[in-house]
């Protein structure tokens, strides 16, 4: 226990310890007045040695105190955090803040060409939905409407020869199944987005998800002008997917609001419902990486962020940010 105190009551301890046996040789081999002068001698320099040493060390720590207060950036999230040269470190103390920056040098730049290969990964995903919900709509999707107009004509021709009611059945199933296809195909990967922009595409969601169940979806786009990279547009896309989705699921909400417009250089995506909320940090706890809160990834891939805001009864605001760029080629 004693090994682990701090360093001061270290020094204190070992100070005091040397003064008691200064103390006791000096009251043994001196008397009288010369005893009591070399007593008041002896704690006066005890005492001066004591206020250097702590001084000394205290300045000695210092640079420690830089690196506790780095390491601590760097665990919050600053990957840029770099411990500062000190003129009061020395040699093997400088060269252990230089250790820790040369580390930290390689942690960024191993950090950002993972972030790089995430991001060209997701971006090829991107691209083969895309491909695939184009093959669903244009060839599957159109081969089942065909089907589905051939089926009517053999019905009319051979009216009175074919069960009226197993053509009926036939031609639903052929219906049924190219509604699948077409869903399909939105899950995949919404055309609205390539085609029109992320303000048309998230329109589109909300009149969607407004169609699908009870919940009232308003939107608000004020994005004129602004163009949008695709990686981008997916990445927001998804986000507002993913909030509705969760709205829909959870919130026992009857309103929701999707708003996208621009503040100083950042494009700015809000999800605002009227639902019962939850608790952040316990959802957090019980689904890390799961959901919605796996976007926060997918736009940091973007150099973006997202907050989100609720509490149990209050409701849930989801507010994604994306920097301004323009739109790649595609």
């Amino acid at each position: 226990m004693l090994l682990r105190a701090p360093l001061l009551l270290k020094l204190f301890g070992a100070n005091l310890l040397v003064g008691v046996i200064l103390a006791s040789v000096v009251t043994h081999q001196a008397g009288g007045a010369v005893q009591d002068r070399l007593l008041l001698v002896l704690f006066g320099s005890l005492g001066v040695s004591l206020v250097v040493n702590v001084l000394l060390v205290s300045l000695a720590l210092r640079p420690l105190n830089s690196l506790e207060h780095t390491a601590e950036q760097v665990w919050r999230g600053d990957f840029d955090a770099r411990v500062p040269p000190s003129p009061l470190a020395d040699r093997d103390m400088a060269r252990l803040g230089s250790t820790l920056n040369l580390l930290l040098d390689s942690l960024l730049h191993e950090r950002r060409r993972m972030r790089d290969l995430a991001a060209q990964v997701i971006e090829a995903q991107d691209a083969e939905r895309s491909r695939i919900a184009r093959e669903l709509h244009d060839s599957t999707a159109q081969t089942l409407t065909a089907v589905t107009l051939q089926l009517s004509a053999v019905a009319r021709e051979c009216e009175g020869i074919v069960a009226p009611e197993r053509m009926d059945m036939v031609r639903s199933l052929a219906q049924s199944a190219l509604e699948e296809v077409r869903m399909l195909a939105v899950s995949v990967y919404p055309r609205v987005l390539d085609d029109l922009g992320l303000p048309a595409a998230l329109d589109w969601l909300s009149r969607q998800t407004h169609d699908e169940g009870q919940l009232l979806v308003t939107a608000s786009m004020d994005v004129d002008g602004v163009s949008f990279a695709r990686s981008t547009s997916s990445a927001l896309y998804r986000v507002a997917q993913e909030a509705l989705r969760n709205v829909q699921r959870h919130a026992h909400a009857t309103r929701a609001t999707i708003s996208l417009y621009v503040e100083g250089d950042w494009a700015v995506l809000e999800i605002v419902d009227n639902g019962t909320g939850f608790d952040l940090a316990d959802a957090e706890l019980r689904r890390p990486g799961m959901g919605l809160f796996a976007m926060r990834e997918r736009l940091e891939l973007v150099g973006g962020d997202a907050v989100i805001e609720t509490s149990p009864g209050k409701g849930t605001t989801v507010r994604a940010r994306v920097p301004l760029q323009r739109r790649e080629a595609s």
